[in-house]
């Protein structure tokens, strides 16, 4: 058995170090750039599509990687997920399991990293509607609470 093995325990030592490394310089990276997004408090919800599996035994299933910025236990942050579901009916996705980003695999890890870019502009046209849609929906209560004499439209609280 000892013949067989091209590579000594002392090669996979060497390998291991160095893929700790790498993994630890992302997993730094990675987390400034979530802390900067947690500093900003956007609190809006963000998937993009890392990876998508069907099976020729059950072409209508699927099995999903995502990556996204979302609240994982508590905690807002850039996440990955897992989910399950069938064509034709993505709301009844089931998630199959959910991590902050430096919490999920080393694996999934390294394939949502590229999905960056797509999650930071996803979430910046998000919040770009949301935006106007608060704006929109300040305007009507701020009307609706003027109605009651609760709110003078130039902005003064309190009774006229």
């Amino acid at each position: 058995m000892a013949e067989k093995s091209l590579f000594t325990f002392d090669h996979l030592t060497a390998v291991a170090a160095d893929l700790n490394q790498a993994s630890d310089d992302l997993t730094q990276i990675v987390g400034t750039l979530d802390s900067a997004l947690q500093r900003l408090n956007i609190g809006i919800v963000a998937w993009v599509q890392v990876i998508k599996t069907n099976y020729e035994d059950r072409p209508q299933y699927y099995e999903r990687e995502e990556l996204g910025y979302a609240k994982v236990d508590g905690t807002w942050g850039l996440a990955v997920r897992k989910l399950a579901g069938f064509e034709g009916s993505p709301e009844d996705d089931e998630v199959r399991d959910i991590w902050l980003f430096n919490d999920a695999p080393r694996g999934l890890r390294l394939r949502a990293v590229e999905k960056l870019p797509e999650v930071i502009d996803l979430l910046t046209r998000s919040a770009m509607k949301t935006a106007e849609r608060l704006k929109k929906k300040v305007a009507d209560t701020r009307g609706f609470a003027a109605s009651m004499g609760l709110w003078q439209l130039d902005g003064e609280k309190g009774k006229k």
